[in-house]
């Protein structure tokens, strides 16, 4: 008898062993980092999000700091995944939690005294999958400075009588686009063994490289079949591909419904005998607002000939894009969908400021013309008597 109990003992003992190793083998990583200025009134704190299924991001732990600004946590990462890490509303970036221990600083709050929402580059230290994620921030972010750049230059131009000028600028636009994804096929070629690769991918234009495109995604998908995230991505870009025909020139536009600033439902098919420029933007959009005079100009120009500007902010936030609406003076009908994601998908857009061009009866004429090209446009539609 005592020799049975002597083996259970040694069996439960095992039992408990083993469930301990498994305990410290758990799938795990460290993310820690320093944030420069902290903010002593700590308004927005530091939060961690996490992506979920509709592929947006929702909280998942408030980060605290110790009395030197450093922050430190675990992650179990069985179930490998992109999360943001937001400081104080002023920096986040993006990193992937699978295998690799990581350290992120940020600068914190803005000390600057003049302060513009253009925050800097937060480069993520770990392994290569990581590293992706860096190239990408990294062409996004010079990306922005150079839209920046073009932007204020193009306002520039359109204040003179250079004609040179003027097209010298449009131009700049079609070459940035051009330097961007030349950048994001060299990141594409340069990573393809590691799972993180999609977000480079989901960084080009798939109306212009779409073969590019579903080529890769299904190389993705066969080398890492059990990845939720590259299968869903794969799933949207054939939904995309499905849906652009509902905005291909001469289709008749989705209809939409929307409150105005004073709270009314208006829709699309309302304007109707008219010629109409669905203008999507927000406030937190630098090159929304640069490209905002020229379209406010248009519509003072031919608002008595028929023509409507319908302005469609996709902020979150009310109560800045009233604040915008009225720092920039626009005019029109004035909308905000909250919840962007369907008119996105129906627009098939993932980028502002995006413009569609309707003739009289709500059909596409043109897509997001810019500048110069939509001055151009409406002298065509609206020549001078």
């Amino acid at each position: 008898m005592k020799k049975l109990v002597g083996v259970a003992l040694i069996f439960f003992s095992l039992i408990a062993c083993q469930e301990s190793i498994n305990d410290s083998e758990l799938a795990k990583i460290r993310v820690n980092g320093h944030i420069e200025f902290a903010d002593s009134q700590d308004r927005f704190g530091i939060t961690l999000n996490k992506r979920n299924e509709d592929n947006e991001f929702e909280l998942f732990m408030k980060i605290e700091l110790d009395s030197l600004n450093n922050y430190s946590f675990e992650m179990l990462t069985e179930n490998p995944g992109y999360y943001t890490l937001d400081v104080y509303k002023q920096q986040r970036v993006e990193f992937y939690a699978d295998d690799e221990d990581l350290t992120i600083d940020f600068r914190g709050i803005d000390t600057a005294k003049v302060k513009i929402k253009n925050p800097p580059h937060v480069h993520i230290n770990g392994g290569e999958k990581n590293n992706v994620l860096n190239a990408v921030h990294w062409s996004s972010y010079q990306n922005y400075q150079y839209m920046i750049a073009v932007g204020r230059q193009q306002y520039r131009a359109s204040l003179s009588d250079s004609e040179e000028w003027k097209s010298d600028v449009l131009n700049e636009w079609d070459v940035m686009s051009k330097y961007h994804e030349r950048d994001i096929k060299n990141i594409i070629k340069m990573y393809s063994k590691y799972p993180t690769v999609i977000k480079a991918l989901e960084g080009l234009s798939w109306k212009n490289h779409k073969d590019y495109m579903v080529e890769q995604y299904d190389l993705l998908a066969a080398k890492f079949p059990n990845d939720s995230y590259i299968l869903n991505a794969k799933s949207d870009l054939f939904e995309k591909i499905e849906n652009v025909s509902k905005t291909s020139i001469g289709a008749v536009a989705p209809d939409f419904t929307f409150p105005d600033l004073d709270g009314n439902l208006i829709s699309l098919s309302s304007f109707k005998g008219k010629y109409v420029l669905i203008d999507f933007w927000a406030s937190w959009c630098g090159p929304c607002r640069i490209e905002s005079p020229n379209v406010q100009k248009q519509y003072r120009l031919y608002r008595d000939k028929g023509f409507e500007v319908v302005s469609v902010s996709i902020d979150k936030k009310e109560k800045e894009w009233r604040k915008a609406v009225k720092e920039d003076n626009l005019e029109g009908t004035l909308l905000i969908a909250k919840d962007s994601k369907k008119i996105m998908k129906d627009y098939v857009f993932s980028g502002i400021p995006y413009m569609v061009l309707l003739d009289k009866e709500g059909k596409v004429m043109a897509l997001n013309l810019r500048g110069e090209a939509l001055q151009e446009k409406l002298k065509e539609i609206f020549p001078a008597e």
